[in-house]
């Protein structure tokens, strides 16, 4: 893949009664043509300072941003209009026209532009508004639409103009649950699809763990951790980090850190992915290495398109090392907590 976007050292700060207060710090990222790259904060970590950069909503007050190459903070108002019909947004709230019909809002862009027919327009519309299932909606307003049909609206408005990136602000989170993964779901079929870069906000885990393939972890202005989405997940090695993970599994860490400070022997966490998840491997290697083995708590999952497990076990026997080897052998993750 090609980078479509990058961050080279943007820095981002707000004048407020006379002082400076810094948004962002010193931020390097790069995101790769047709990847779905999510970034999690808590609210006030910079998220939407971030995203809206991208298409110069805000402008940095120092470093680099770079849309295929090109720096964009350079442009001027010709290349930043050429710049924002190559970069779609859709929004927390939605932002559609209450006084415009589903069909009109979509069309905004389009006649904004300037550049279609209205035979052009007419029949983009028709494509999208069928493309996110709301064709027979088209005549409606906003104040008849649902919170998820709204932010389908949304997603048709902003695929438009035919961008090659996708930002979401927030994009689910006024959504129900169920609504919620409907619109993902769309948003990762899109992707695919059309081999549309999106790049996400949230401040939910779960978001990140279904649609993304990268992720950046922000904290204060800050980015602290980044990578495989399956990585950070996994193994996150920052304490932001970790917290998310943590409470998108209804996890205590400080409570599980003292749990099973009453079991005897080794305290082994093991991690599977991909294939060997399904695998009989647990039992066939206790078998092998005359080990007994209790299971403290455990998980299987997926995370995106990659099936993962994770089991804490305490484990007793003579044999312990040989049985950690042979699991790292065939792959696993082995991390000795005990």
């Amino acid at each position: 893949m090609s980078t479509i976007l990058e961050f080279q050292n943007v820095s981002k700060h707000y004048r407020v009664r006379q002082q400076d207060v810094a948004a962002l710090h010193d931020i390097d990222l790069t995101v790769e043509a047709g990847e779905i790259f999510g970034i999690i904060g808590q609210s006030g970590a910079g998220k939407s300072t971030l995203i809206r950069l991208v298409n110069l909503l805000e402008r940095p007050n120092a470093g680099r941003i770079l849309v295929d190459g090109q720096d964009v903070t350079q442009l001027d108002e010709l290349g930043l209009r050429t710049l924002r019909r190559g970069v779609g947004m859709i929004f927390q709230h939605f932002n559609l026209l209450s006084s415009r019909t589903v069909a009109q809002n979509v069309a905004f862009p389009l006649r904004i532009a300037g550049l279609w027919s209205e035979d052009e327009i007419r029949s983009r519309v028709a494509a999208l508004l069928d493309r996110v299932g709301l064709s027979e909606h088209a005549s409606k307003y906003p104040a008849q639409l649902s919170g998820g049909q709204k932010q389908r609206v949304g997603i048709a408005r902003a695929l438009a103009t035919q961008p090659r990136i996708l930002l979401c602000d927030e994009a689910t989170s006024a959504l129900d649950p169920q609504t919620t993964q409907s619109v993902l779901r769309l948003l990762d079929e899109i992707n695919q699809e059309l081999n549309l870069t999106i790049v996400l906000i949230t401040h939910e885990m779960n978001v990140i763990r279904t649609l993304c393939d990268r992720v950046a972890v922000l904290d204060e202005g800050r980015v602290v951790e980044s990578g495989e989405v399956v990585d950070v997940f996994l193994h996150p090695g920052h304490p932001v980090s970790r917290r998310f993970v943590f409470e998108s599994e209804d996890v205590d860490e400080e409570l599980l850190q003292t749990a099973f400070e009453h079991v005897d022997g080794r305290l082994i966490r093991l991690t599977f992915r991909g294939d060997t998840t399904y695998e009989p491997l647990l039992g066939r290697v206790m078998r092998e290495h005359e080990l007994d083995f209790s299971i403290l708590s455990g998980r299987i999952d997926r995370i995106k398109n990659t099936p993962y497990g994770q089991l804490l076990l305490g484990l007793n026997g003579e044999h312990i090392s040989e049985a950690l080897d042979h699991f790292r052998h065939a792959g696993l993750t082995v991390e000795e907590l005990r």
